[in-house]
């Protein structure tokens, strides 16, 4: 069966490179019409070049008057959205309780999760009002089992969303939205690329299906989970991880 997202809108945050850039190919691939949205603009834009389409939008998630600025923006020239991947992020590493500042901590709870909620906020509205939609956030291995490399305020941010998706779930269950979340392992994006190298085999060796990660790996899990495939399944994660972790 193919996937026909033809006539949808999809606003993919984080969209300027790695498993955002894979959600957005893999979306537009599928028919949607993408708003690509970063804070690396330039970015964003050599997303939607790559996809041959759509709109590339710059905007610091973390604050309220950019995000609202972004709503009116992206409804102005689409209407409004039928589809919504927050992936979107920060990464930390491993440093321990005490070397993590409060400043790092806001700052990475305020993109991570702060983010995903203002979104959501910006754009649930008009989802009810068009009685449907699909909404992706993205949670982490981290939330599961505790960081194994990352840092605490990471996996706290991660585990955070796990509630919000499922309480979200309920609020937007009687219009005809799904709220769902998945919850990547290690996954080869830049900066993990980085942290593994030299390292590869010993984290292939903890993988049952021994291999790392590839962003396309996630963004086919979206694209079941937008897709009228999906459309009874609300308030879950979804593990991607080749049996790192089966809960």
């Amino acid at each position: 069966m193919q996937i026909d997202l033809s006539g949808k809108i999809a606003l993919i945050t984080g969209a300027a490179g790695g498993i955002g850039r894979a959600c957005a190919q893999t979306l537009a691939e599928a028919g949607a019409f993408v708003v690509a949205v970063d804070l690396n603009e330039a970015g964003a834009q050599e997303t939607v070049d790559l996809i041959g389409g759509g709109l590339a939008l710059g905007c610091d998630l973390a604050q309220p008057d950019p995000v609202t600025a972004l709503r009116e923006r992206v409804i102005a020239e689409t209407g409004g959205v039928d589809i919504l991947v927050n992936c979107a992020g920060l990464i930390a590493y491993r440093r321990g309780i005490n070397a993590v500042s409060v400043d790092e901590w806001d700052l990475l709870l305020n993109v991570n999760l702060r983010g995903t909620f203002l979104i959501c906020q910006a754009f649930l509205d008009g989802m009810k009002e068009r009685r449907g939609g699909a909404i992706v956030n993205f949670s982490s291995l981290a939330a599961r089992v505790g960081g194994i490399e990352v840092g605490i305020h990471y996996a706290a941010s991660k585990a955070a969303l796990i509630g919000f998706t499922r309480t979200l779930a309920k609020e937007g269950g009687p219009f005809g939205i799904t709220v769902n979340a998945v919850a990547p392992g290690v996954i080869l994006t830049d900066p993990v690329r980085r942290q593994v190298a030299g390292h590869e085999e010993a984290y292939t060796a903890q993988i049952p299906l021994r291999r790392l990660g590839q962003p396309q790996d996630v963004a086919n899990v979206v694209l079941f989970l937008v897709s009228p495939l999906s459309n009874y399944i609300t308030g879950t994660v979804l593990d991607i991880n080749g049996g790192m972790y089966m809960g």
